[in-house]
């Protein structure tokens, strides 16, 4: 039986993805550049549902490690936004 965590972890990162691919058509169809940062950011999001889910399968985290890389990520997530809503 498949965990409902798991599910939810894997449909999370498909919709990141998802999001990210739409960030990068619409930043190559207007080239406004904060839509770099809105990708960045979905891109980012992914990339830490990936990680996440290759160490369930790999070598499992330990709670301390858990927190600092899924805290760092979503520093990183977090400043991308705020890159993305800054208008001049």
């Amino acid at each position: 039986m498949v965990a409902v965590e798991n599910v939810l972890l894997a449909a999370v990162s498909v919709f990141a993805l998802v999001l990210t691919v739409i960030a990068v058509l619409a930043f190559r169809r207007t080239r406004d550049m904060h839509l770099i940062f809105l990708a960045a950011a979905f891109a980012v999001f992914f990339t830490k549902g990936l990680v996440l889910t290759i160490s369930l399968f790999t070598s499992p985290l330990t709670l301390g490690q858990f927190f600092l890389l899924s805290g760092g990520l979503d520093l990183v997530i977090l400043a991308l936004f705020y890159g993305f809503t800054l208008r001049r």
